[in-house]
């Protein structure tokens, strides 16, 4: 039976559908601190339950009377990656947990081994109605409005399990759903805009780097038709040329959401281009060598789910990504953190003879900025090597048919290296090598510097 149609489930999904996408308006600072405290307590008291955390609480001495709310979660070890994927799939949930009807979705493995996690229908709509919320912000009403969906949809994936599998399988039998278009990414970029020309869509949602592709496409005179009145970007970090290469190609006005498989949503752009944390859904920690990093201060996300059922979050480092949390509010009414840049993985990044470490952010920024000073989108993709601790080499593979377009790939990569001089400094030797063809799953940043006991000095963002 289609679970919306029983009444208690019902019952629940419009609560949530009514109330979550204005909750963080409705708040102030108390009422979402108390929210967040009555949320954390039951997912702790939930995870309590789940052998991987109940074993590292009791070695650590933890009992779920020593935490009384979010002031003791410094208490709490963190939870890895590695952790969670070692005790998959018997003790990532508790022993009641009917894992045979749970949803089961994993990572990209873009930084190593995907990771696989249970999940279940309801927490899967409470993190899509996170997004929803997104829509609402910039007055977008989802159910008429024509969207294409640029997705993952390689088996397991987080939008194949989680949208298609999940929430559209179920709600297509109850509301009309022709108004989506559901593209593949996998597919070529050419034939991606002439299948979004065909549907002429007033919102296309997708990756960065596949919106990238088809802005290079538009400006080329692909896709006469495709006009969107609004470009969402999620699922890696967009830097400010590149989003200013996609708003120019189409004229348009792009936000940002930002989510990963194990969490669902984190924060969203608003009208203003802040990024808002939805403080209801997750609470965040911003971490240095294990302390909270100053407003103002890149630091190591960790992040405590605040919902769902299936395998929890509570103190997890595993998405690995750099943020700085901003010491100003907006002006846009809403309650909770307010990011101020969200810089990339920390595993993916260089260490400097200095120790600081300079993060993909830094070389997305002046890749972008250089692309965007000459007009094209040539560089197809980069590849940063570190055998040194004092050099590097960064790998460049250029569009064939754009390569000498707006000025030559020598100045192209003269203009990229003085750039990533200036940035880095005079203390790292910098080399770019032009090549043909990248393996398909090349890490963008490939190191062989023994970070073991390096302590984290500072973030080059």
């Amino acid at each position: 039976m289609n679970p919306l149609l029983n009444p208690l489930f019902f019952g629940r999904v419009l609560k949530w559908y009514l109330e979550d996408p204005t909750k963080l308006h409705r708040m102030d600072n108390e009422g979402l601190k108390r929210f967040q405290n009555h949320s954390f307590k039951a997912m702790l008291t939930y995870a309590f339950t789940v052998p991987v955390y109940n074993e590292k609480y009791t070695a650590a001495g933890i009992h779920p009377r020593d935490i009384r709310g979010l002031e003791d979660i410094k208490k709490l070890p963190c939870i890895t990656k590695e952790d969670l994927r070692r005790n998959f799939p018997t003790n990532v949930v508790p022993s009641s947990f009917q894992t045979k009807k749970a949803i089961v979705a994993a990572t990209s493995g873009t930084t190593g081994r995907s990771l696989s996690l249970y999940t279940e229908l309801s927490t899967v709509i409470r993190s899509m109605l996170g997004f929803r919320r997104a829509l609402l912000e910039h007055h977008i009403p989802w159910q008429k409005t024509r969207m294409s969906l640029l997705l993952d949809l390689s088996e397991n994936s987080f939008e194949n399990e989680y949208f298609i599998h999940s929430i559209l399988s179920t709600a297509k039998r109850i509301i009309p759903t022709n108004h989506f278009q559901i593209l593949d990414i996998l597919h070529s970029p050419i034939d991606l805009i002439q299948q979004i020309n065909h549907f002429e869509p007033e919102v296309i949602l997708g990756y960065p780097f596949v919106l990238i592709q088809l802005a290079t496409l538009k400006n080329r005179g692909y896709g006469e038709k495709v006009a969107p009145k609004w470009i969402g970007t999620s699922g890696a970090v967009i830097d400010t040329y590149s989003r200013r290469f996609i708003e120019e190609a189409f004229h348009t006005h792009l936000f940002d959401i930002y989510a990963a498989t194990e969490s669902g949503i984190i924060a969203f752009e608003c009208e203003e281009g802040r990024y808002h944390v939805c403080s209801d859904l997750v609470f965040l920690e911003y971490l240095q060598n294990g302390d909270d990093a100053p407003a103002g201060i890149p630091g190591l996300l960790t992040i405590t789910r605040l919902y769902g059922k299936g395998t929890p979050l509570i103190r997890y480092r595993g998405i690995d990504d750099v943020v700085t949390v901003s010491q100003n509010d907006c002006s846009c009414g809403l309650v909770g953190d307010v990011l101020e840049e969200i810089h990339g993985r920390k595993s993916e990044s260089i260490v400097l003879p200095d120790g600081r470490i300079a993060l993909i952010s830094v070389f997305e920024h002046c890749i972008g900025e250089s692309l965007y000073e000459i007009k094209v989108n040539k560089i197809k993709r980069i590849q940063i090597v570190q055998n040194r601790i004092d050099a590097i080499e960064v790998r460049i593979l250029f569009d064939d048919y754009l390569r000498d377009a707006g000025c030559s790939a020598d100045e192209t990569l003269s203009m990229l290296y003085h750039k990533l001089q200036e940035r880095l400094g005079p203390q790292i030797e910098i080399q770019l090598k032009e090549v043909e063809r990248f393996d398909d799953k090349a890490p963008y940043i490939l190191s062989t510097i023994d970070r073991t006991h390096m302590l984290e000095k500072s973030y080059l963002v």
